[in-house]
């Protein structure tokens, strides 16, 4: 028994050394589990490994989660509100939860008026594929223009745009809601050309296509940004007045 014992302890510290505590931990625990005998060696190894396959999962979603940047890390796909005058294609909505959309390299394009939640969908949507497995990025728009200026003054804009590049959910919120200049409409030529090539995007804004074009400066490198956009996109409209008049949760 000393023997056995003295064997578990140098098991249990040979997994803590190679940072597996959570394998560590539930092979103690079914060390001390009096049903253990019936155990086959293939049961136990599925045990511990999967606890810690599980937890480090977590783990990574959790980290992921955080390195996102929501705005509303509660916004939730399974709380959507529905209402009728909202028109929100609920199968569409169940549709992007498979996340197939991020495998096809799809976009998404959300649109309505101010306050009718288009930022809690984008939210929820990041937050989403985060929990399945993938990694994600959420930014105003507003945002990323100034990062895109502080980068180039820094002269680290090269990085900002591996950045923007590898992450397998790019999510830019409150989308041209003001006029660009020329050397930020040249950068985000660079942001969706590169998000193109294989990888989602998600757009929010109360914009239309017309007015982005507008924004953008109306000539050839707007319509390559927005023919970038469009294609192999979805579209999410909502209708209906601002949420906040309506006292109603998003």
């Amino acid at each position: 028994m000393i023997n056995q014992t003295n064997r578990l302890d140098k098991l249990i510290s040979y997994l803590r050394h190679m940072r597996l505590p959570i394998m560590a931990d539930q092979l103690l625990t079914l060390s001390q589990d009096s049903k253990i005998e019936s155990k086959t060696t293939l049961d136990v190894l599925e045990e511990i490994i999967t606890e810690e396959y599980q937890s480090r999962c977590l783990n990574t979603i959790a980290r992921n989660l955080k390195t996102a940047q929501l705005s509303q890390p509660n916004a939730n796909l399974d709380h959507m509100n529905y209402a009728p005058e909202r028109r929100i294609n609920r199968s569409l909505i169940e549709q992007l939860k498979t996340c197939q959309f991020i495998q096809n390299h799809h976009h998404v394009i959300i649109q309505g008026a101010t306050g009718t939640g288009k930022s809690y969908i984008a939210n929820a949507l990041c937050r989403h594929v985060i929990t399945q497995g993938y990694t994600a990025l959420y930014t105003r728009m507003i945002e990323l223009l100034a990062e895109i200026n502080d980068s180039d003054s820094e002269g680290r804009l090269d990085k900002l745009l591996k950045k923007l590049a590898k992450v397998d959910l790019l999510v830019i919120d409150d989308f041209l809601l003001t006029t660009t200049t020329e050397f930020e409409q040249k950068y985000l030529m660079e942001v969706f050309e590169i998000r193109s090539r294989g990888k989602a995007l998600v757009l929010s804004s109360q914009m239309s296509d017309v007015e982005w074009h507008k924004k953008l400066g109306g000539g050839a490198i707007a319509e390559a940004i927005i023919d970038r956009v469009s294609n192999n996109s979805h579209r999410i409209i909502i209708s209906g007045e601002s949420l906040s008049l309506c006292k109603g949760p998003e």
